[in-house]
């Protein structure tokens, strides 16, 4: 199960595009219209606190570089 750090979501932004990610938008009844949350998010990519949103949802940046330096 993953965990999130409810500090770097944006209060005032989409909550189920900054946990379930750009993926959840496909489904959801209030894309395309001024009533959505996430359009910023998903121009972007970042949530106004400036955390990176990806298709899964919020990226946890030290994890990136972790598994890259793996590499």
């Amino acid at each position: 199960m993953r965990k999130v750090d409810i500090s770097r979501l944006s209060q005032d932004e989409c909550w189920s595009i900054q946990i379930n990610g750009t993926q959840f938008c496909k489904n959801c009844k209030w894309t395309g219209i001024s009533a959505c949350a996430g359009q910023n998010i998903r121009k972007t990519g970042y949530n106004s606190l400036g955390y990176h949103i990806g298709e899964y949802g919020l990226i946890d940046e030290k994890e990136l570089e972790v598994h890259s330096e793996k590499r």
